[in-house]
């Protein structure tokens, strides 16, 4: 039998928005695994005999699962072994009929809900970093904070650490604000991934990206942005409270 490709972009692939789908992230038995959750085909011309097919990647890794037809699809757990985990997970699925390797449907670069995890402008993922505790990874849909997973359980636990939030936080965010210069006007696609930080900007009463052609002013820009963001945090002062109340217990 022909073997259905994972790149194949035949005529009359139909793009399905992603809003129709449901990808959760969790561990069974310690193990990364996902869930499909939720498929709507509905008003998209696309049948539910179609078999589904789910691409995980990672990096240069990547992962196949056949999960059955969309009416009645499996969502029981996929465990996710083979993949590289010092990279932020993303899904493909592919929809075609059965026996035929021509596509019918995808849905493209999905990213799957964390559920130790709510919605955050700055998402924070798991991932294999050896000695580092943390890494930014910025890729087409926007920046990741990855947090090792042999130190924090859950992006719940590296947030809610102090040390982390107040030490971590300000430096991944001034190096998402450099890569916003590189491009300022990416933050007013409003339909694109960078969107939700003009928001954000403005949220915390914070100036658009200067337009210049030096690096310092910049560099100062971005500065200003990461002071104004810990002192609404008040990170210094909590953290501080929390290493006098340790001393006070010795």
């Amino acid at each position: 039998m022909a073997r259905l490709s994972a790149r194949s972009n035949p005529t009359g692939l139909k793009e399905i928005d992603k809003g129709r789908v449901g990808l959760a992230l969790s561990e069974v038995r310690g193990i990364r695994a996902f869930v499909l959750e939720r498929l709507d085909l509905k008003q998209t011309g696309l049948e539910e005999s179609l078999k589904i097919v789910v691409i995980a990647r990672a990096g240069n890794t990547s992962q196949r699962f056949e999960l059955g037809r969309a009416a009645n699809f499996s969502r029981e757990p996929q465990l996710l072994e083979n993949l590289d985990f010092s990279h932020p997970i993303r899904f493909r699925i592919l929809l075609h009929e059965e026996g035929s390797p021509k596509l019918a449907g995808s849905i493209e670069n999905l990213k799957a809900r964390d559920e130790s995890q709510s919605e955050s402008l700055l998402p924070m993922e798991p991932a294999q970093l050896g000695e580092r505790v943390w890494k930014l990874h910025i890729g087409e849909d926007g920046p990741v904070l990855l947090f090792n997973s042999s130190v924090f359980p859950s992006a719940a636990g590296a947030e809610n650490f102090l040390p982390f939030s107040s030490l971590v936080l300000p430096e991944a965010l001034r190096q998402v604000l450099q890569k916003i210069t590189e491009d300022s006007s990416s933050i007013e696609d409003e339909d694109g991934p960078w969107h939700p930080w003009s928001k954000w900007l403005d949220a915390i009463g914070a100036p658009r990206p200067p337009s210049s052609d030096e690096d310092e002013i910049y560099a100062t820009w971005c500065d200003e942005v990461v002071d104004r963001f810990c002192a609404r945090s008040r990170f210094a002062t909590t953290l501080q409270a929390e290493l006098l109340k340790g001393a006070g217990n010795d």
